[in-house]
């Protein structure tokens, strides 16, 4: 299992197309870092103990389509509304969370 903080420097693995560090002991922030990885078509970060807010820079994944956050329990706050721009998304579970709003949601009608 891995602890500890996930480390920036993920995001300078610019072919990566699907990250899953799910299922581990991952503590503190998700980082705003990986709103540069535009090839990423999945992010599982589920069932870890991150913190904080979902980075607003994760709409700019034009490419994503599997989210996965769920059951990290201190992620809390808005779900950003950037994630309008995830146009190609398919499947986001952030259940089990601290978050609010929904007002992203709005923008996928446009």
């Amino acid at each position: 299992m891995l602890s500890g903080s996930i480390p920036r420097s993920l995001s300078r693995l610019t072919n990566l197309t699907t990250l899953d560090l799910s299922g581990n002991l991952l503590t503190g922030l998700i980082p705003p870092e990986f709103g540069d990885s535009l090839k990423l078509q999945g992010l599982y970060l589920g069932k870890n103990q991150l913190s904080g807010t979902i980075p607003e820079r994760l709409g700019r994944l034009s490419s994503l389509v599997k989210l996965n956050f769920t059951s990290n329990k201190n992620l809390s706050g808005p779900v950003p509304t950037s994630f309008g721009n995830l146009k190609g998304l398919t499947h986001l579970d952030l259940s089990s969370n601290e978050l609010s709003g929904v007002s992203f949601l709005q923008s996928l009608h446009r």
